[in-house]
């Protein structure tokens, strides 16, 4: 019995422990802003919805939502080429990846819709 409650005990301390990289990120999230981490979550989202749903149009042959597609994203690309690099953990780790890949996988799923919208009421 003494084995599983020192086994309990190792597991229960290893798991208060933070690894470095978790406590550098949370300083990073303390130090910004909540206007400079919003910001990037949503110029991050915003940019993978357009790629995603871009891609759809392609694939489905869907010539206004192609169109329409280009032009948000390269408008869009001018925002995100001109913003400052990510140089923090907190940003390369969280803020790009997450929300690009939520954004994607979102514009993946509307775009069906966005096509059914265009072919009715467009075309």
């Amino acid at each position: 019995m003494d084995e599983l409650r020192g086994g309990f005990r190792k597991y229960k301390n290893k798991m208060k422990r933070t690894s470095a990289l978790q406590r550098k990120i949370i300083k990073e999230y303390k130090d910004a802003t909540h206007r400079e981490i919003w910001e990037g979550v949503r110029d991050n989202f915003t940019f993978g919805f357009i790629g995603a749903t871009l891609v759809v149009f392609i694939a489905t042959k869907t010539d206004l939502g192609v169109l329409f597609g280009y032009l948000a994203y390269y408008f869009f690309m001018g925002k995100i080429v001109n913003r400052p690099k990510y140089v923090t953990d907190l940003g390369k780790l969280i803020v790009f990846p997450i929300p690009s890949a939520l954004g994607a996988f979102l514009g993946y799923k509307i775009s069906s819709w966005i096509i059914d919208y265009i072919i009715q009421n467009l075309r």
